[in-house]
């Protein structure tokens, strides 16, 4: 099949990871593969303009003229991508299917003809942030075949928007996500990350470090992120846009993750974490009370008790025999849940209807 999927702009981030993952490995099972985005962004406002998104594709524009369009630090691809002036159906070729990514280009696929495929529309978040809620809100009622990535999504489109949609759980890179040899520290080392988005709750990661460093002197934390966006304690190791070897590591190389975000459309994070044998105490958000089992794969906290997840960590720092248990469990199983081949075999058969 050819296949085109449409991007509101190539940047490092883990929605951006999945669309990734699958155009790479149709591109492997023998389909034409194309991803297409425009040379400015896609204006997340639509019909406003704000004076700090407009510099920002500008920006865009200027280093797309000077060849530096797609970041130096993006993930491998192996698939085409084409920038083009605008998305519609003059610059974006014929196909057998079409894929909107993201509630901006969910629009442009809608408008797009006959010739340009099967239309769907690939949903990893009810995108609310940064953007007009109006617009967000019309995408999913446009006529396209949705494509969620957790029951939650399914059961929000359904309720609030009285939509259907297929759910199918991407994968994790596990040739990426691996740990053949897990090492636990003693003392303990608490790994985070930081993160710009309030919904992300950085500010709780950090509340609880410092609860836990009262308590337990003898701890160890770690944070990481694109760069420093809050005021992290000098206490934390923090390491600033790490590759995905350098992430790897992090995660290997640590005890306890912590994420208390507080709303999430997957929650990728503390599955990634678990790939690497490390234990994830994380709110009960997203998909992670699907991909995960409290007590016995993963810890979860209750999004709405500022300690909730303070708490879940002292229940394994003060349990080693837990802490062990639960890591090796979130191993296993994790790699098995969220598997590739499964993934992307009911993707493709999905999209061949």
């Amino acid at each position: 099949m050819k296949i085109n999927f449409i991007v509101p702009e190539i940047s490092r981030t883990g929605g951006m990871n999945i669309i990734f993952q699958y155009a790479n490995r149709l591109l492997e099972r023998g389909h034409d593969v194309v991803l297409y985005t425009q040379i400015a962004p896609f204006n997340l406002y639509k019909n406003r303009i704000k004076p700090y998104y407009l510099k920002y594709q500008i920006k865009s524009v200027i280093e797309w003229l000077y060849g530096k369009s797609v970041p130096e630090n993006i993930y491998s691809y192996d698939f085409r991508i084409k920038y083009v002036p605008l998305m519609n159906s003059l610059f974006v070729r014929d196909a057998d299917v079409s894929i909107a990514t993201s509630w901006p280009t969910a629009y442009p696929v809608y408008n797009f003809p006959k010739s340009k495929g099967r239309k769907y529309y690939l949903v990893q978040d009810y995108e609310t942030w940064n953007s007009n809620i109006k617009y967000v809100d019309r995408s999913y009622k446009l006529p396209l075949k949705k494509i969620v990535c957790s029951k939650y999504l399914k059961d929000l489109l359904s309720k609030k928007f009285n939509e259907s949609s297929e759910l199918i759980y991407f994968g994790l890179d596990l040739n990426r996500f691996h740990n053949t040899h897990k090492k636990y520290n003693d003392p303990p080392v608490i790994l985070f990350m930081d993160h710009p988005l309030p919904d992300k709750n950085t500010e709780s990661s950090i509340y609880t470090c410092i609860r836990l460093k009262e308590k337990y002197p003898f701890l160890r934390f770690r944070a990481f992120g694109i760069r420093k966006y809050h005021n992290i304690p000098e206490f934390v190791e923090f390491t600033e846009n790490p590759d995905d070897n350098e992430i790897t590591r992090l995660y290997s190389e640590s005890d306890v993750f912590i994420y208390p975000s507080l709303r999430e459309g997957f929650a990728a994070t503390p599955a990634e974490a678990m790939a690497c044998g490390t234990a994830a105490v994380a709110n009960k958000i997203g998909a992670i009370g699907e991909y995960s089992e409290h007590m016995k794969t993963a810890v979860h906290a209750d999004p709405s008790d500022k300690d909730g997840i303070c708490k879940g960590v002292e229940l394994l720092i003060n349990n080693r025999e837990l802490l062990v248990k639960i890591s090796e469990a979130g191993y296993n199983h994790i790699r098995n849940f969220l598997n590739w081949e499964k993934s992307i075999s009911k993707f493709e058969d999905y999209i061949s209807r």
